[in-house]
């Protein structure tokens, strides 16, 4: 196995912004000792390929952060503003704020992955709740009949109990998908 030096990085950025200034110093003390821990150690060729993998993984992961859509956010919740206040803030938000396709992409695959969850977690709130009305329940698992059809049936606090997972799933589908 061959290893290679790569040339050492004193500066990472030299244009650094006064907000993020201390941030990148215990970044690039960070790298500065990861390096040397790296120059140390014998890595295999496949723990070297995911250790990469996470640090590109976590680059990739600071780049997104809600903060940089909560101006957008809180624009588009302010109902007062005519259009003209709403194009003019859009304009100086767009103009100030850093964002990209690769930003929205990620929220929206976010958003989207969400709601995916949702709807299958409301369907099946659905189905379990008829499940367990139309299939019988054993006599110990049938509490109370609240209102009796006949005889030997009636309707049991499971039904209610059911009819309310029904509903919490009906309530979930109808909030998944209702536009704001």
């Amino acid at each position: 196995m061959k290893i290679t030096r790569l040339p050492r990085i004193n500066k990472i950025s030299d244009s650094k912004s006064p907000a993020d200034g201390d941030a990148t110093v215990v970044l690039e003390a960070k790298l500065k000792e990861l390096i040397e821990v790296i120059e140390k150690t014998n890595v295999d060729s496949k723990s070297s390929k995911l250790y990469q993998q996470q640090i590109a993984d976590a680059f990739q992961r600071s780049q997104f952060s809600p903060k940089q859509l909560e101006p957008y956010t809180s624009l588009d919740k302010d109902n007062n503003l005519s259009r003209e206040e709403l194009l003019e803030g859009l304009e100086k938000l767009l103009s100030e704020t850093k964002i990209d396709s690769e930003i929205s992409k990620n929220y929206l695959r976010k958003n989207a992955i969400q709601k995916g969850v949702m709807f299958i977690l409301a369907i099946l709130l659905i189905v379990v709740g008829f499940a367990m009305i139309i299939m019988p329940a054993p006599p110990s698992f049938e509490i109370f009949t609240v209102f009796y059809i006949s005889a030997n049936d009636g309707v049991t606090i499971m039904d209610l109990v059911s009819l309310l997972i029904i509903f919490g799933g009906v309530l979930l589908f109808v909030l998944n998908f209702n536009k704001k």
